[in-house]
C-alpha cells in the first residue's frame, strides 16, 4: 500500500504554479486592450444592404463596361509607338481588366480593312492578288507612320 508520506514533490512544481498564476493577470491585461478596440471597431455603423449593392453595381459597371473598351482602343492606337513603360502599363491594365476584355472581345474588331478598295471585308480574296499592295515587305525597316492609314 502506498503511503501518503512517501510522495515526493519535484522541485519544479513551485515554478509551474508560478507560471500558471501569471496567466490570469496577463489575460486581464490583454482583455483591457481588446475590449476598447472592439467598442471602437465593432458593428457601430454597419452599411445597409442596398447601399452595398449599389456600390458594387457602380464598380462592376466601370470594370466590365467602361474601362475595357478604353484599354482596347489605347492598345490599338499606341501598338507600334509605345515605349517599354507604356507597354508595361498597357499589359498591366490588360491583366487587371481581363474579364471585361473577354466580354468585349467578340464585339470590338480593330483589324484593318484590306488596302484594295474593291474588297469589302478583310476576309475577301482579291480577283487579281498581284495588284494588291502588300505592306509586309517593309516590316524590318518600318517606321510607326508606315502603319497608319
Amino acid at each position: 500500500k502506498a503511503n501518503v508520506t512517501n510522495i515526493k514533490l519535484k522541485p519544479n512544481n513551485y515554478l509551474d504554479a508560478k507560471k500558471t498564476s501569471l496567466a490570469v493577470p496577463i489575460a486581464a491585461l490583454l482583455s483591457t486592450f481588446e475590449l476598447p478596440a472592439l467598442a471602437v471597431t465593432g458593428v457601430n455603423n454597419e452599411p445597409d444592404l442596398i447601399t452595398v449593392i449599389i456600390q458594387i453595381g457602380i464598380i462592376a459597371f466601370g470594370y466590365f463596361l467602361i474601362v475595357p473598351p478604353i484599354i482596347m482602343n489605347w492598345l490599338r492606337i499606341r501598338w507600334y509607338r509605345r515605349n517599354l513603360l507604356e507597354m508595361y502599363l498597357q499589359f498591366m491594365c490588360v491583366f487587371l481588366f481581363f474579364p471585361g476584355l473577354l466580354l468585349w472581345a467578340p464585339f470590338l474588331n480593330f483589324r484593318k480593312f484590306p488596302r484594295d478598295k474593291s474588297l469589302k471585308y478583310p476576309w475577301d480574296t482579291p480577283k487579281d492578288p498581284s495588284q494588291v499592295k502588300n505592306a509586309y515587305l517593309k516590316y524590318p525597316f518600318a517606321k510607326p507612320e508606315d502603319y497608319d492609314w
